[in-house]
């Protein structure tokens, strides 16, 4: 079968302008290739990042973005509690905004990460200048797509305290949508969390590689025909770092769509409580399923269970390699064949989401470079004024400190 986001990219010029697909087919199908670079940036900058750390595990991680990039953080922080030897929480710039004193505790230390593809939204500049006015202990870590944006020049400004991971130059997505910006920060975060078995990472990174390159090659036509069919919500469920992926893979599919297929996530046992009232004949759901065999059991229990019920207009199930069951209850099965740990999955299994994105686009008469008809959303936020916290209860002055 043909690859329909490769043809997509092959499209002569003109056509791709008309369809407002210039960019996020072509970011969408670079990701393999970004990852594998950035594994190439990090080992470069290995020994600075290991001095930087310096071996404070008493230091917690604080994983932070806005929107898409709040979710890397939820992709990620299984994997630091588990592995890195740090403690780790994910959380939003937009929740630091409005509430810094229940992150930033007074007298902790902290590892700030900034995930940001620009490093320009108002929170997240704002949540950087937060951290500096707290009375906690914060060291600085900013992971970005652009060494141009606010948030770059300020770690840059502040050496002592900051380190800079700056990603391969083309992850900075022109597109509206975040795609290779995400894949490859989540990368990024995964080796920073992996450091201390850098050399086994480096084979994980090959494996997502493998594994994305063959979602997309492989399967992208089954996933274009998928969106043909005219299911008006999409339902995606991911157990404990796929949960992460499965967040930012219904807001792909939300946001390319213009907000006419509404998106929803959850966990496969959280699902049952309430959000499967969603799940009509108008529904496509989504299975980012784990290889963990007990894990699986869970998510087997929950499949079957929508199978007996009838709901659901069509299935779509992701994994290494499908047993007869996960056949039995979806149309669709993509298997990609490679041994990726479960806490690793992320980056290879959003491509589902992005392809969905552009593909249920493009059958609904949107253009996936820009998909806001009416401007509601923007490449970079727009209307948010982040204000001085200090100054307002000193003298309830709105002192502008970002957008």
């Amino acid at each position: 079968m043909s690859d329909a986001l490769l043809k997509l990219i092959k499209a002569p010029a003109a056509e791709r302008k008309k369809k407002g697909t210039v960019d996020t087919p072509a970011e969408i199908y670079q990701q393999p290739e970004m990852w594998l670079e950035t594994l190439k940036i990090l080992e470069k900058q290995k020994k600075e990042i290991l001095a930087f750390l310096g071996g404070e595990t008493d230091r917690k991680f604080l994983l932070t973005g806005a929107g898409t990039s709040a979710f890397i953080g939820l992709c990620l922080e299984n994997l630091y509690n588990k592995v890195s030897g740090y403690e780790a929480r994910a959380v939003g710039t937009t929740e630091i905004i409005t509430d810094p004193a229940a992150t930033f505790l007074k007298g902790r230390k902290y590892f700030l990460v900034h995930f940001a593809r620009s490093g320009n939204s108002p929170e997240s500049v704002g949540t950087f200048v937060l951290g500096e006015q707290s009375k906690a202990d914060i060291k600085h870590i900013v992971i970005t797509c652009n060494k141009d944006g606010k948030l770059a020049v300020m770690g840059r400004a502040k050496k002592k305290k900051c380190l800079v991971i700056l990603l391969p130059e083309k992850t900075n997505d022109k597109s509206l949508a975040m795609t290779s910006s995400f894949s490859s920060m989540v990368v990024a975060g995964q080796y920073v969390a992996s450091l201390k078995k850098s050399a086994a990472y480096g084979k994980i990174a090959h494996a997502l590689a493998e594994a994305g390159q063959k979602i997309m090659s492989k399967y992208s036509s089954d996933l274009e025909a998928a969106c043909k069919k005219p299911f008006e919500r999409a339902v995606f469920l991911g157990s404990n770092t796929l949960y992460g992926c499965a967040k930012e893979c219904h807001l792909k599919l939300q946001e390319e769509t213009d907000g006419i297929v509404v998106g929803k996530f959850d966990t496969f046992l959280g699902l049952r409580h309430g959000p499967e009232a969603v799940v009509h004949d108008n529904t496509l759901v989504v299975y980012l399923l784990s290889e963990e065999p007990l894990v699986h059991q869970y998510e087997l229990d929950l499949i079957n269970g929508v199978k007996k019920k009838g709901i659901g207009m069509y299935k779509i199930a992701v994994c290494r390699k499908a047993d007869a069951k996960v056949k039995a209850a979806a149309d669709l099965v993509i298997e990609h064949g490679c041994d990726i740990p479960d806490d690793y999955q992320s980056p290879a299994y959003v491509i589902l989401g992005q392809s969905l994105g552009v593909f249920k686009s493009l059958a609904l008469g949107h253009k996936p470079d820009s998909p806001s008809e009416a401007g509601v959303i923007t490449r970079v936020v727009q209307g948010v004024k982040i204000y001085d916290r200090p100054a307002f209860y000193a003298d309830g002055s709105l002192k502008v400190i970002a957008g």
